[in-house]
């Protein structure tokens, strides 16, 4: 039996040199999905960076240099971690490298010529993108808002029977008074714009993250009888238990209603099927055409018909955005410049037919839209920043 090093190395080399064939690929991502041993899959991470060329232009060594260390550095600084969980790290790490390093090859097999490269590869650094923060626009119920990048700590206003105010760690926090029998409800709504994220704790005790080009409309006090929210875009809850007071996130035409426990709901329009991911605990969502109970790790798709389709995913490819990840698996051209615009603030253009290409791994969403532009040229998309436009070209 071939030893399981060698083939690796092997896998690895074919993948540098663009020779893998499908069947290679795939068994190369099943042995980082299954590996077991961190020293391994480090110097084959190691060796195959640095075969890579950063005189090309697209990367600077320094900037080639702080990428692997990223990647290499990328595992939980808690020190009562377990070792499952580095090396899963590591995992992910290695994938978010063949992200970069399979590109590389495929980059070099697709050039027909020299010249074909410098062309590619020889663009002008005309600016670059910071990623995007902590951003939102808290919409009071007679209209008026708070920019909450700009507010300072602590009191921001009175919303009925609620005190609003904006934490030290920069979190958008609800304070209703137990026992208050006057229940003056206002209608409030925080949204954040593209390049945006924030993180509400609700008048109940219920956590909700926004992705960018996302909103939540909430009530700044809970009536008895139950708790209602209605989003846009992409949220992640973590539901405070209430079993006298159902949890209901409305959103497109379909309901997800809980009593206590986390899941991610994604439904931005432009992304087709709204998806929710149950991470713990139970849900059920229902439309008018079907009721359905998630388990952990099951997601559920509403399709255009309004069927109902589960299946069961990696529960971090639903959660990747609240942990500072992009996560892609199998991902179209198309479909990464949709996260890139949404977390970037930039618009995509097209100058010519999409390229055919497909992405697995994870990227911080911690570094700039260069490094990211630098990562796609390597994988043969000849992509450029302008400002604020991403230009994609043939």
């Amino acid at each position: 039996m071939e030893n399981p090093e060698m083939r690796l190395e092997e896998l690895f080399n074919r993948y540098y040199n663009g020779l893998a064939t499908a069947s290679e690929k795939e068994e190369l991502m099943a042995f980082i999905r299954s590996s077991k041993d961190d020293a391994v899959l480090e110097k084959f991470l190691k060796k195959g960076w640095e075969e890579l060329n950063p005189s090309d232009g697209i990367l600077t060594n320094e900037t080639s240099n702080a990428m692997l260390s990223s990647i290499l550095d990328a595992t939980p600084k808690d020190e009562k971690q377990t070792k499952v969980i580095r090396i899963g790290w590591l995992r992910y790490a290695a994938a978010a490298a063949v992200f970069v390093l399979i590109g590389l090859g495929a980059w070099w097999k697709l050039a027909p010529d020299p010249a074909t490269k410098i062309a590619h590869t020889a663009q002008p650094k005309i600016s670059d993108v910071k990623p995007g923060g902590a951003k939102a626009l808290l919409t009071l119920s007679d209209g008026s808002a708070i920019e909450l990048a700009s507010a300072k700590s602590g009191f921001l206003t009175r919303q009925g029977d609620a005190e609003v105010s904006k934490s030290q760690e920069g979190i958008l926090v609800y304070n209703a008074k137990p026992g208050n029998a006057t229940e003056k409800v206002s209608i409030n709504t925080l949204s954040t714009p593209k390049g945006g994220q924030y993180e509400v704790l609700l008048p109940d005790g219920s956590k909700v993250w926004l992705n960018a080009s996302s909103s939540i409309r909430f009530p700044s006090t809970f009536p008895s009888s139950e708790r209602k929210v209605e989003i846009t875009g992409e949220a992640y809850f973590e539901v405070a238990k209430d079993k006298s007071r159902p949890f209901r996130v409305k959103f497109n035409k379909s309901e997800v209603q809980v009593l206590g426990t986390s899941f991610n709901i994604m439904a931005y329009p432009e992304e087709g099927p709204s998806k929710t991911t149950l991470v713990e605990g139970s849900v059920f969502i229902r439309n008018v055409n079907q009721n359905t109970k998630l388990k952990p790790g099951q997601q559920a798709a509403v399709l255009s018909t309004g069927k109902i389709k589960t299946r069961y995913i990696a529960l971090d490819e639903a959660v990747a955005w609240k942990n500072g990840m992009f996560y892609f698996k199998d991902a179209s051209v198309e479909e990464v410049m949709r996260q890139l615009s949404r977390w970037y603030d930039v618009e995509v253009l097209y100058a010519g037919k999409i390229p055919v290409r497909q992405f697995t791994g994870r990227v911080s969403r911690h570094v700039n839209l260069s490094e990211v532009s630098g990562m796609l040229r390597y994988a043969g998309v000849n992509c450029r920043i302008e400002g604020s436009r991403m230009i994609i070209e043939p």
